[in-house]
């Protein structure tokens, strides 16, 4: 019985691990390995945030001295981080941006775009940002800038929020051909699920099933460690078109 205990408590943990990842945008690969490697995966996410935020402490640290320095300690956070060096300054409005500060973290991107408007992450942060605030139309706008400079930003992870922002202003059909291209060059599973997805919001039934059919045999080819790393997105591709069915 103790044992069965443990076990749920160890999945428990994997699964809030998981969900935390997915919260702050982590790479794809920390899902993997909380998921396969258990709990020793998880243990290692914590490691690497609570490494993460001493980092960012210490990268932000130059800005704020500074402006001590110059007696500002009254000033707000987003206009005492422009006066450090850049990536530091970046590593604030991240820090903002993962606080729920997103007007705070918008300003400190924007003024980065001004010394550097084709720094990708300053336009990745700042359109998250943007979408938050419910500033959509201006969100698309940088979303493309974002992919003129770099369509793979992030491991996709930019083009996906991008199709996203697409579907909330009624183009759902742009956000589809998005989609479909990065299942041209990729055929990951997780990007034939969203194109799916918004086939199925634009009325488009009968191409949505094809691409979960065309999923799942792409899956039941694949490689055993390949079909093992995406067995989750095989199990939410074979519920999906059940539904459909």
């Amino acid at each position: 019985m103790s044992q069965l205990i443990l076990h749920g408590l160890v999945w428990a943990f994997s699964f809030w691990m998981v969900a935390d990842c997915l919260r702050r945008r982590q790479s794809p690969l920390w899902m993997v390995a909380i998921l396969l490697i258990q709990p020793w995966g998880a243990f290692a996410y914590v490691v690497y945030l609570k490494w993460s935020e001493r980092r960012r402490a210490r990268m932000a640290a130059p800005a704020g001295a500074e402006s001590a320095a110059l007696g500002a300690s009254r000033v707000p956070l987003s206009r005492r981080a422009v006066a450090g060096e850049p990536r530091a300054t970046l590593d604030v409005a991240d820090q903002l941006e993962e606080q729920g500060r997103f007007s705070e973290a918008s300003h400190i991107y924007r003024r980065a775009l001004d010394a550097a408007p084709s720094e990708p992450r300053a336009l990745h942060g700042l359109a998250r940002c943007l979408i938050e605030l419910e500033q959509t139309r201006e969100a698309i706008d940088t979303y493309e800038a974002l992919m003129a400079i770099d369509p793979r930003y992030r491991n996709y992870a930019a083009a996906l929020e991008y199709a996203e922002a697409l579907h909330r202003t009624g183009r759902t059909l742009d956000a589809a051909g998005l989609l479909e291209g990065l299942v041209e060059e990729t055929g990951r599973l997780n990007h034939r699920l969203a194109l799916a997805h918004y086939c199925e919001v634009c009325g488009q039934t009968a191409r949505a099933r094809g691409v979960l059919e065309g999923a799942l045999a792409a899956y039941a080819s694949s490689p055993a460690p390949e079909q093992e790393a995406n067995r989750r997105w095989q199990r939410r591709i074979a519920d999906k078109l059940e539904q459909l069915a």
